[in-house]
């Protein structure tokens, strides 16, 4: 009796685990994984994720304040690449957008404006690693 009892209660706990954790997004900018710290991509929204933002790439319209959202636990930083026509910058390490903090940026020309983490990408005319491109129509 006390065994199945100790089953049924691991059974239920486990339950309870996957439908917490599990769940897929309606959302067009995906999210519905968790470990996001609560931060949800919307048309205007960059969440930092890990070592990632997401969306990676992001299409607004001319005069949209763009907002980066730091949902992990790493200080991040929202640079401007190289060729880049408009220079961005949340802050030059040891600075950046602390776990939980947001840096926003008024896009006002038409362009395609790729940018990156000083900690987790690197620069270029295509920036690798913790990278994204904002495209501003």
């Amino acid at each position: 009796m006390r065994s199945s009892v100790i089953t049924l209660a691991l059974g239920a706990a486990a339950a309870l685990l996957l439908a917490a954790c599990g769940g897929g997004s309606t959302s067009p900018y995906g999210g519905g994984g968790g470990g996001g710290g609560g931060c949800t991509p919307t048309a205007t929204q960059v969440c930092m994720i890990g070592q990632t933002f997401s969306p990676v790439n992001l299409t607004v319209p001319v005069g949209t304040t763009v907002t980066w959202n730091n949902g992990s636990t790493l200080v991040h930083t929202v640079t401007s690449a190289t060729g880049s026509s408009e220079v961005f910058n949340s802050g030059n390490p040891p600075a950046g957008v602390a776990a939980g903090g947001i840096f926003t940026h008024k896009f006002m020309t038409a362009g395609t404006y790729p940018y990156y983490c000083q900690y987790h990408g690197l620069n270029g005319t295509t920036p690798t690693g913790m990278h994204g491109t904002i495209t501003v129509q």
